[in-house]
């Protein structure tokens, strides 16, 4: 199943990834047929990681951009130019985990639909 220019630019349920990816993911594995690969790349589409802490995460991701911002001021460059980075060091660590998240799902779903 290639993947088109909607898939490109379709999201899945975690945001971070695109329907895309997640069809060249389902691809690499050679011991699925055809109707376990659709079975595969739905479930992954709809698939969200538990957000188990988002009251600390919230706390992390803002102390984190704010003091980035302040530190770059304190330093001489624009306030704004800290927090962009920092924006940018969360989105791909974000982006980083929720890749991990569902390459373990894609695991699972392996294992589930494996003949025994």
């Amino acid at each position: 199943m290639p993947a088109t220019l909607r898939d490109r630019v379709t999201p899945t349920a975690v945001g971070l990834v695109s329907r895309a990816w997640v069809i060249g993911e389902v691809e690499r594995w050679p011991d699925l047929d055809a109707e376990a690969r659709a079975r595969a790349i739905d479930a992954l589409v709809a698939y969200e990681p538990p957000r188990r802490h988002p009251v600390r995460d919230n706390a992390i991701f803002w102390t984190g951009t704010l003091g980035c911002a302040a530190l770059a001021d304190a330093l001489g460059a624009p306030g704004w130019a800290g927090f962009v980075a920092a924006l940018i060091g969360f989105a791909l660590l974000a982006r980083a985990l929720a890749v991990r998240a569902l390459r373990w799902r894609l695991e699972r779903f392996v294992d589930e639909d494996a003949p025994r």
